[in-house]
């Protein structure tokens, strides 16, 4: 039998949460460089230099291109700085990170992430979304390992523009549906430690339902929480340890990633809709495809009170666009493991139902 190889990141969480970093990256040199963008670096710039300024680790900060694409990977792996450094910090959102955990992985370095915002578990995972630099997705690519830890300041994330944590909880609330519906029916197929993320994936809705609608509050006065906090973690922790223990190609995504993915072909999507507030919708269409009732119902009420959105008018799109929209959606590698044959026809229905789902609930 072959040999198998896991690794998790361990994290840091509070509001002081980057003064740990002598602790936890010293052991791994003395030279980081920050991948990230301009928005992130001033946003976290002061908690981090004032978190290393005596300490051992000395940080460098270098701009991320703009998109999360091989090109900008490549041309980050050209600077000298990020070549002679003894380990990379991704900091930003998830098209930063991504970035930064390609350049690590290419040039066999160690590497941490810093989260700005919540909206994706990018920070935790080793998979990564790039897109060609017209900005229209391109692939799913696994790196060897997650970082090695991951840095989580709720200040940060309380001081960051709420639509960001909006779009985060959208994606989130994707992670267990999605899931536990690729993995239907085959049991006997998953790995011992497939069946825990498939497990825990069952984790990850609870507490945005809990806790979305006050952090949320929080986060638009810029207020470090326990909600902040919860809400945070499931993002990062709980569905990004379900993206690292589950085979991405297989079980981590369906559906509702589909729709997103084959939707960044429409202009509309990318120039105003953010990653997860379209998975949110997505989610909602394979609840109505899959005949989930109870949890649409659940679900529905629960974007209503989160201004997430519920039928096609809130992402702008219209039922005459959905055709090649759909066509291309079941070719992503994200429905080729489902638990029945379905088709462009099933999902545009799924689509009509919830509209109709929608007149309804408004009467």
């Amino acid at each position: 039998m072959a040999n198998t190889t896991v690794f998790f990141p361990g994290y840091s969480a509070g509001e002081n949460a980057y003064m740990d970093i002598d602790k936890v990256c010293s052991p791994y040199g003395t030279k980081a460089v920050v991948i990230s963008d301009e928005i992130s670096i001033n946003a976290t710039k002061k908690y981090l230099d004032e978190a290393t300024k005596d300490g051992i680790v000395k940080v460098e900060y270098i701009l991320f291109p703009g998109e999360a694409s091989f090109e900008a990977a490549e041309e980050l792996q050209q600077n000298e700085s990020v070549k002679n450094a003894d380990m990379v910090f991704c900091l930003g959102g998830g098209k930063a990170i991504d970035t930064g955990k390609l350049v690590a992985h290419n040039l066999n370095k160690p590497y941490f992430t810093f989260p700005t915002i919540a909206s994706t578990c990018a920070c935790n995972s080793a998979l990564g979304i790039y897109y060609y630099p017209t900005h229209e997705f391109r692939t799913f690519f696994r790196v060897d390992r997650p970082p090695v830890h991951i840095f989580i300041s709720t200040k940060v994330i309380a001081e960051a523009p709420a639509s960001f944590l909006w779009a985060g909880i959208g994606d989130g609330m994707s992670k267990e549906t999605e899931v536990k519906f690729s993995a239907r029916g085959r049991e006997d197929e998953l790995t011992l430690e497939e069946q825990a993320g498939v497990a825990l994936s069952g984790c990850c809705t609870e507490p945005l339902l809990k806790y979305g609608i006050q952090a949320m509050e929080d986060c638009r006065n810029n207020r470090a929480s326990k909600a902040i906090e919860e809400v945070a973690l499931d993002i990062f922790i709980n569905t990004g340890m379900v993206s690292n223990m589950v085979d991405s190609a297989k079980y981590n995504t369906s559906l509702a990633h589909a729709f997103f993915n084959a939707s960044t072909t429409l202009h509309q999507i990318e120039a105003r809709h953010k990653h997860g507030e379209v998975v949110a919708y997505g989610t909602l269409v394979l609840l109505v495809l899959d005949k989930q009732y109870e949890k649409l119902e659940r679900f529905f009420a629960f974007y209503k009170g989160m201004e997430l959105p519920t039928k096609l008018a809130d992402i702008e799109i219209t039922v005459e666009e959905l055709d090649p929209v759909l066509e291309l959606a079941v070719k992503r590698y994200d429905m080729d493991v489902v638990p029945y044959e379905i088709t462009p026809a099933m999902i545009k229905d799924a689509i009509l139902e919830l509209e109709e789902y929608n007149k309804k609930m408004s009467v």
